[in-house]
């Protein structure tokens, strides 16, 4: 009895604090800070776009129905769309909400995803290509996966004359955070720049990391930007009405202007996929802040449209493979290399977001619903 009133309290609390803080709040940012949520460049110029007080009062609509102003607006190109296609569109608070309501469970097997060696150990067992995982780092040295002990900073890199080599925080995310170590007879650099051994573990010291060896990816897809591995981001999702394991819209990630990664927050971009052959799409999508859409890489010149991903139906099916073996987690996003000899599983995301398949295959709010069995 106790516990249900104490349940109905904060739910009220929280109706309160949407309703007269979150919701007002939202409203005045839109009023005050217009420039940042009602002008940006259309990326749909050849549509006529509306004008800027229905722009306006779209996001207010946002702010009031939501609590948030909708940061994908113009990519989304709602500039452009009528109140029910837009209403196709899920709002990132709400598919956050449902994402988390059906991943984040007392007993999900998400922290096998967020570990990058945890990841590597359950892709290694289940017989699935990942990216080779070389060494961990500790505050004291560095333990080598492939002697089985550990080992200090100087002899784990001495031991190469030359190597391509990738350092992740074993927990990050969006590509922070991340060096692309390069070793020679000339000496070490990360990320283009010279780094001495000292410097290099001074860095190593304040975190975690995982050290892996590089994915050689195809050269079809490095022929889209070479100087980054150009990405999957692959969704599976275990249907709630069926039980089964389905492939959702998904895109391709690539870099750009030789960036050594291919993330959107880091200036990649984001490419829808035909999921029934491979296909690329028709446009490349920037994030907000570095532009709008193309339907050529900038640099290598390759029309999206006629580019078709290589082993891509493997990547489906091995995608599928690893999620049955963590059947508490409703859905994954999956990060796939693909290489010579087919797909390479980069990591998990328990967390993944809706937006970049939604910029770039149209709106899944009843796609996703339908898998969580709370469409209506």
């Amino acid at each position: 009895m106790i516990s249900k009133l104490i349940s109905i309290v904060r739910g009220v609390l929280r109706w309160v604090y949407r309703a007269f803080y979150l919701k007002p709040r939202s409203v005045c940012d839109v009023l005050i800070h217009r420039k940042k949520w009602c002008n940006h460049t259309s990326y749909y110029p050849e549509l006529k776009s509306k004008s800027s007080w229905q722009i306006e009062k779209d996001q207010i609509l946002q702010s009031i129905k939501y609590g948030f102003p909708n940061p994908f607006y113009f990519s989304y190109g709602f500039d452009v769309k009528s109140d029910e296609e837009m209403n196709k569109y899920l709002h990132n608070i709400v598919f956050m909400k449902i994402r988390n309501k059906y991943n984040v469970t007392q007993n999900s097997a998400i922290p096998v995803l967020r570990d990058k060696v945890l990841f590597g150990m359950l892709a290694d067992y289940m017989g699935v290509n990942y990216s080779k995982n070389l060494g961990i780092t500790t505050p004291e040295g560095i333990f080598d996966i492939e002697q089985k002990q550990e080992t200090s900073y100087h002899s784990f890199f001495n031991r190469f004359t030359e190597a391509d080599l990738f350092i992740k925080p074993v927990d990050g995310e969006c590509g922070k955070g991340i060096m692309h170590l390069l070793i020679n007879k000339s000496g070490m650099k990360s990320n283009g720049e010279d780094i001495k051994m000292d410097e290099l573990e001074e860095i190593l010291k304040r975190s975690r990391f995982l050290i892996q060896s590089t994915v050689e990816q195809h050269p079809d897809m490095a022929s889209l930007h070479p100087q980054s591995l150009n990405t999957i981001r692959l969704v599976t999702i275990r249907n709630r009405r069926t039980g089964e394991l389905e492939v959702f819209p998904s895109i391709l990630r690539i870099g750009t202007g030789g960036s050594n990664v291919d993330n959107t927050s880091q200036g990649g971009l984001a490419v829808g996929i035909k999921l029934e052959t491979g296909q690329l799409k028709e446009y490349g999508f920037y994030k907000p802040e570095f532009g709008t859409r193309v339907s050529i890489h900038p640099d290598s010149g390759i029309v999206f449209s006629e580019f078709k991903i290589p082993f891509f139906e493997e990547c489906k099916k091995q995608a599928i493979l690893l999620h049955s073996m963590l059947p508490s987690i409703h859905s994954i996003g999956w990060d796939v290399a693909v290489g010579k000899d087919g797909p390479v599983f980069i990591e998990g995301n328990d967390n993944w977001e809706i937006n970049g398949p939604q910029i770039c295959n149209g709106g899944l709010k009843k796609a996703f619903l339908d898998a969580c069995g709370d469409f209506k």
